[in-house]
């Protein structure tokens, strides 16, 4: 049955097979997601715990005692409680100070250098992604940030490198398959889409996970209905489910993008974002798309100007 599914979806196209969904019922007349499509969850809130927590880092912030790798070490915490409460510029500014106090901590670099690409700061993120990467080499998430920043960057060859040493680190990871596939497409579509199917062919099929079953939307080999039928299939609470709403949405604009669709993409990008799954990546990167397909200038209050990080708020030392 496995070898029927791959040689159906071989002959399909070995070019992605993204033209699959234009003859599924997938849009609307104006180019739109058909309304079906569209999976509503409650969005994600900030817990009372996330809050207390925020106050406990404070107050250890004001312990006069705490030296500077340990002060590095608390912002860093904040930063990324920031991050999960979808405060995006107080996570920016805890980053920074994080490095300032310990310019030695790669993981301060690799998360400010992402948090900096997110928001369209691609020549400061490269280099505090390089920074993060001369301190630890081997960090394959700083690799991975890396590589989304010179994707991002229109510098997707040499994204092509960081993520496939990341896909080399775990190639049963479909999303690190996936973002391979999309630097190796802007050069090459046909051959993306060659390396695409012979590598999800490496999966262990017994076990498929949700990124697995969004590949398959990608190989024709599973139509987007079906994903969208089943989307919570395996998910246990509300959470669960914005979080795979959050990587549904994402990844479906993703395809529609890189397929011509526009409209429908836009509408993926802006449903990730009422998930409020702020703490993963695709939810910043549905608003760096948003702001890209942002031709008008009709966004442009959502994170992306000059401000950002300034000689207002300081660089790193």
């Amino acid at each position: 049955m496995f070898k029927k599914i791959i040689h159906t979806a071989v002959t399909a196209s070995l070019t992605v097979m993204l033209s699959a969904c234009a003859s599924t019922g997938t849009e609307t007349a104006d180019g739109h997601i058909n309304p079906d499509f569209i999976k509503i969850e409650l969005p994600r809130v900030v817990t009372p715990a996330e809050q207390l927590n925020m106050v406990k880092l404070s107050q250890v912030l004001g312990n006069t005692k705490l030296n500077h790798t340990q002060v590095s070490v608390v912002m860093w915490h904040r930063a990324e409680l920031y991050n999960r409460m979808g405060l995006d510029f107080l996570s920016v500014l805890s980053l920074l100070g994080c490095v300032n106090e310990d310019n030695q901590n790669s993981d301060c670099y690799r998360d400010y250098g992402g948090a900096l690409y997110s928001h369209g700061k691609f020549l400061e993120a490269y280099d505090a992604l390089d920074g993060a990467l001369e301190l630890s080499p081997k960090d394959n998430a700083a690799h991975f940030s890396r590589g989304l920043a010179l994707y991002y960057g229109k510098r997707e060859k040499m994204a092509e490198e960081d993520f496939y040493k990341v896909y080399l680190s775990d190639r049963q990871d479909p999303y690190f398959q996936l973002w391979l596939f999309y630097a190796e497409y802007a050069s090459d579509p046909e051959k993306a889409g060659k390396n695409l199917l012979s590598r999800y062919r490496m999966i262990n099929v017994k076990d498929l996970s949700f990124g697995t079953r969004v590949l398959e939307v990608y190989l024709n080999i599973r139509s987007e209905k079906d994903l969208w039928d089943h989307i919570f299939d395996g998910t246990k609470n509300y959470i669960e489910r914005n979080e795979r709403l959050c990587e549904a949405y994402f990844y479906m604009g993703k395809m529609h993008l890189m397929n011509g669709e526009t409209t429908r993409a836009l509408d993926y990008f802006k449903l990730a974002r009422t998930t409020n799954v702020s703490y993963f990546l695709e939810h910043s990167n549905a608003l760096l798309e948003i702001h890209m397909l942002d031709t008008e200038n009709e966004y442009d209050d959502i994170g992306f100007d000059e401000k950002m990080v300034n000689s207002e708020t300081g660089t790193p030392r």
